[in-house]
C-alpha cells in the first residue's frame, strides 16, 4: 500500500511540472511584472523564475524526468512482484496511460485556461527546488547555452509587433480594450513607419504671401484664413523662404507699422525632407520648438507643409477646432457602398470594408487606384480592384476626383478586372 501511494505522489508530481511547464511559458514578462506591481502573493517568486527562462526550464525538466524514471521503476518494481514475467511489459502500458491522462494531457489543459492562478501557485515551490538543485540546474544551462554558442543559433524576440495587435484585437472582443484605445495604439505603431511625404498638405492646397507685401495688404488677405502661420514667397527664387506668424502681423498692424513689408518681421522656416520619418521630425519640433515645417525634396523645390498637428492626428485621428467646417471626404450610400473623394485617405476604406488593402493608410484613395490602373480613368470608368468594384463618378485629365467603391457590382457587365 505504501508503495502504490508513493506512486501516485509521484503521479500527481508529474502532472505537477507539466502543468508548470505550460503556464509558467505562457505568462509574458508584462503580466509577470503587472501582478508583482498589484502586490499578489507569489508573485515575486514568479518574476524570479521569470528572469531566467532558461534555467526555469532546465528545472522543470530535471523534475520531471526524476519523477517519471521514479515513477516507472516503482510500477516495474509492483507489477514485476504481483505478476511476474508480465509485470514490466503491464507496468509500462499501464504508466504511459495513466501518464499521458494525469502527468501530461490533463495538467497542461488546466495550465492552458489558468496559466495566472497555476503560475503564482506553483511559484514558490518550484523557486525552493530550483534552489535546491541549483548546481545541476547551473550546469544543464551552461551546457545549454554552450550549445547555442557552438551553432550560432540566436533567440527570436519574445514579443513582437504583430503580435501585440493580435492581442489587442483579442482584448476587443472579449471586451477588455475599447475599440478607440486599440485604434490608437495601432496607430502608435505605424507611426515611425510613416514619412513627411504620407502626412503633409501638398503645395497645391498650401496659401501663401508675396513676402514684399505690406503688412496692411497682407492683414486684408489673412483675415478671413484659418492659418496662424504663412509661408512666404520669395519674388525672385519663388521659393519659400520665410514664415509669416499671424500674431506678429497683427502686432505690427496694432502699432501702425501698415507699410512695413510681411518678410522683415517674419521668421526662418524649418524644412523638412519629403522622406523624413515623421517620429524624427516629431522630435525636431519639440527640441526646436517649432510646429511648423515647409517639406521640400532633394532638389529643393517645396513639396507641401505639415504641421504638429499633422502628426498629432496619426495618432489620434483628426483634430478639429470650433472654427472648422468638419470635411466630408466619404458618404455611405449602403451597407456596401460608399462615395468617397479621391484625395481621401485609404483607411477610411479599409475600415468601412473592414480589410486590408495595399498600401500605406495614409495613402490617397486617387494613389490606391493609380497603382492599379497606371493611367488617370475617365469619368464612368468601373474596375474591379482587391476585389472591390470601383467606379470613378468624377475625374479630370489631371486627377481622380470622386469615386464609388462597393463590395461587388453584379450588374456591369464585363469590368476590367485590375487586381485580384
Amino acid at each position: 500500500m505504501g508503495e502504490l501511494t508513493i506512486l501516485l505522489v509521484l503521479l500527481v508530481l508529474s502532472g505537477v511540472f507539466s502543468g508548470s511547464e505550460t503556464a509558467l511559458i505562457g505568462l509574458s514578462k508584462g503580466r509577470v511584472e503587472a501582478l508583482v506591481n498589484e502586490g499578489r502573493l507569489g508573485s515575486g517568486a514568479l518574476y524570479q523564475l521569470k528572469k531566467d527562462p532558461s534555467q526555469m526550464l532546465t528545472t522543470i525538466l530535471i523534475g520531471n524526468n526524476l519523477v517519471n524514471i521514479a515513477a516507472s521503476a516503482m510500477a516495474t518494481v509492483i507489477a514485476t512482484r504481483e505478476f511476474g514475467s508480465m509485470g514490466p511489459g503491464l507496468a509500462v502500458g499501464v504508466l504511459t496511460l495513466f501518464i499521458l491522462i494525469f502527468g501530461e494531457i490533463t495538467p497542461k489543459s488546466l495550465a492552458t485556461r489558468y496559466p495566472e492562478r497555476i503560475s503564482l501557485i506553483i511559484a514558490i515551490p518550484l523557486l525552493a527546488f530550483m534552489r535546491l538543485i541549483y548546481p545541476l540546474v547551473w550546469l544543464f544551462s551552461k551546457f545549454t547555452s554552450w550549445l547555442y554558442q557552438l551553432t550560432g543559433a540566436k533567440g527570436e524576440p519574445t514579443v513582437t509587433e504583430s503580435e501585440l495587435i493580435n492581442m489587442l484585437g483579442h482584448g476587443v472582443r472579449e471586451g477588455e480594450i475599447e475599440h478607440d484605445e486599440k485604434e490608437i495604439i495601432e496607430r502608435v505603431f505605424a507611426f515611425n513607419d510613416l514619412t513627411v511625404r504620407d502626412v503633409m498638405a501638398p503645395i497645391k492646397d498650401v496659401f501663401s504671401l508675396d513676402g514684399k507685401l505690406t503688412v496692411a495688404d497682407a492683414v486684408h488677405l489673412v483675415i478671413s484664413k484659418p492659418f496662424s502661420r504663412i509661408p512666404l514667397r520669395n519674388r525672385q527664387t519663388g521659393h519659400f523662404d520665410k514664415l509669416l506668424h499671424l500674431r506678429d502681423l497683427l502686432e505690427a498692424s496694432a502699432s501702425g507699422q501698415h507699410d512695413v513689408i510681411i518678410e522683415n518681421i517674419a521668421h526662418e522656416p524649418l524644412y523638412a525632407p519629403q522622406y523624413l520619418a515623421i517620429d524624427i521630425l516629431f522630435a525636431r519640433f519639440r527640441r526646436q520648438n517649432r510646429i511648423f515645417a515647409i517639406v521640400v525634396d532633394e532638389f529643393g523645390g517645396e513639396r507641401g507643409i505639415v504641421t504638429l498637428e499633422d502628426l498629432m492626428e496619426e495618432l489620434v485621428g483628426e483634430i478639429y477646432d470650433e472654427s472648422d467646417v468638419t470635411p466630408s471626404s466619404a458618404e455611405k450610400i449602403s451597407d456596401d457602398e460608399i462615395m468617397i473623394k479621391g484625395e481621401a485617405e485609404l483607411r477610411i476604406l479599409e475600415s468601412f470594408f473592414d480589410r486590408d488593402l495595399p498600401g500605406k493608410p495614409t495613402d490617397t484613395v486617387g494613389l490606391w487606384i493609380l497603382n492599379h490602373t497606371e493611367t488617370i480613368p475617365k469619368t464612368g470608368d468601373v474596375f474591379t480592384i482587391n476585389n472591390l468594384s470601383v467606379t470613378i463618378v468624377q475625374a479630370t485629365s489631371r486627377n481622380i476626383e470622386q469615386v464609388s467603391v462597393c463590395r461587388s457590382r453584379p450588374q456591369v457587365a464585363d469590368p476590367k478586372i485590375i487586381a485580384q
